[in-house]
């Protein structure tokens, strides 16, 4: 490989780094994302000690939701929780109980949303029973 191609290669890999670190930062929304919510954002939710899964933001009315992953050593001990912040369409909040963003009509009441996080999240990764 030229010089070139190494630099070009060590260069991808530090923007790929740095994407990464900077993709685990919560509350990165997008631009003009306080007019959506139309309140002053409040960054309360945090993933510690959460399992992998989506979590509605009760503090923001369950117009933003926040993806939890726990990334794990090699010895399969937990070293951090990655959170992804997302917010839901216009006039759509996320609904804990189907994990979608839905019109308030149909979706579960936002102050619902905690008692369903662990049920809801516990079912990523299982295969269901055949009858």
């Amino acid at each position: 490989m030229s010089l070139t191609g190494t630099v070009s290669t060590v260069i991808l890999g530090l923007v790929l780094v740095g994407g990464a670190v900077y993709g685990r930062m919560a509350y990165q929304l997008p631009d003009g994302s306080d007019l959506l919510l139309g309140a002053q954002l409040r960054t309360t939710f945090d993933c510690s000690g959460r399992i992998y899964g989506y979590y509605a933001d009760v503090d923001n009315n369950c117009q933003i939701f926040h993806v939890c992953y726990p990334i794990a050593d090699g010895n399969g001990q937990i070293i951090e929780t990655a959170q992804f912040s997302f917010l839901c369409p216009n006039t759509t909040l996320f609904s804990q109980d189907t994990l979608t963003c839905s019109h308030p009509e149909f979706a579960l009441p936002c102050n619902q949303a905690p008692s369903f996080f662990d049920s809801v999240n516990a079912e990523f990764g299982r295969i269901p029973t055949r009858n």
